[in-house]
């Protein structure tokens, strides 16, 4: 594919079209820097520009720089017609994808976007597969690609989110499959607490949970006063209701274990250990083991400490470790 047959021109920005156009596949995307750009140097790559069937131009690559060229109140930008080189559509796109894929990084919405776009545009799915794919880092398994389509049947607020890294595709992918309502209730209340990519997987794996175990809705659960109370605590700032709301969730979500750590730590807090001893043991109770740490800075010292220790007969009341 050789683009040195285009030819140059100056194209009036308000001939092409508003929106993304055919080949486009960015999304998502914060013009600021680019704007500073060319403020600074202006446009280094001009834009690639194609005449569609109606005569008009189609942006082949360059969308972005030419947003950012209108949003600077810019008229005109030179650009290269590539009409004669590309004649048709799957050229043009492919030739986007690979300008793009030489100077950025795609998100994983823009990579649906791509691999939804190159179906359209009739390449094989086994070339998608064992071509395109590692390209966009992305194991070429089937699976993997129905997963990335379906991110585009998602609500736009949920694909920004993702776009942004404002939540994780782990979150992207349980909510492929839940049902509108069910997922628009969950968004919301991982932008309410502002929840990171941990806190989203638990807070959706026990709202998940629970709504099983007690045969209840989404909606219902997390509309109780005793949620809510939490949310809407002035005197809590996000992390802390973040935090309060998933150990809410918990221990609804595990009653059994949440009365067994309960037990532990207030047998280990009525044990009055020395100040360089502590005990240890795996806070999701799995292992049965405790485990002790003395510091010392002789062997005077460690003697001294575990004689303490000997004394102390509250350690008779530290119970065994539940692991059920």
């Amino acid at each position: 594919m050789n683009l040195r047959g285009g030819e140059g021109m100056r194209l009036e920005l308000e001939k092409i079209p508003e929106g993304a156009g055919p080949y486009t596949t960015s999304y998502g995307f914060n013009l600021e820097v680019l704007c500073e750009s060319i403020r600074k140097v202006g446009v280094l790559n001009p834009p690639l520009v194609a005449r569609n069937q109606e005569g008009a131009f189609d942006i082949v690559s360059g969308y972005r720089r030419i947003l950012a060229l209108k949003a600077l109140g810019e008229h005109e930008v030179l650009c290269i017609d590539v009409t004669p080189v590309l004649t048709s559509p799957p050229e043009r796109f492919i030739a986007a994808f690979y300008e793009n894929l030489a100077t950025r990084k795609f998100n994983d919405i823009e990579k649906a976007i791509i691999l939804h776009k190159l179906l359209g545009y009739d390449v094989q799915k086994d070339e998608i597969l064992a071509s395109f794919m590692p390209l966009l880092y992305l194991p070429s398994h089937e699976g993997t690609l129905k997963l990335y389509l379906k991110l585009l049947d998602l609500e736009e607020n949920v694909q920004k989110a993702l776009a942004r890294e404002e939540i994780s595709m782990n979150v992207a992918k349980a909510f492929v499959d839940m049902e509108k309502g069910a997922r628009e209730i969950l968004f919301a209340w991982i932008n309410l607490l502002a929840l990171n990519f941990n806190q989203q997987i638990k807070f959706i794996e026990y709202v998940h949970d629970i709504s099983i175990k007690e045969n209840a809705a989404f909606s219902k659960l997390l509309s109780e006063g005793s949620v809510l109370a939490i949310a809407e605590n002035p005197r809590l700032n996000k992390p802390q209701k973040a935090k309060a709301v998933l150990e809410f969730l918990r221990v609804r979500r595990f009653p059994r274990l949440a009365r067994a750590q309960h037990a532990v730590e207030s047998a280990l807090s009525s044990v009055s250990m020395p100040p360089e001893a502590s005990i240890h043991y795996d806070p999701y109770l799995e292992s049965p083991y405790y485990r002790l740490e003395i510091k010392f800075t002789h062997g005077k010292d460690l003697k001294r400490t575990i004689s303490r220790l000997h004394a102390l007969h509250e350690l008779e009341a530290i119970p065994e470790l539940w692991t059920g």
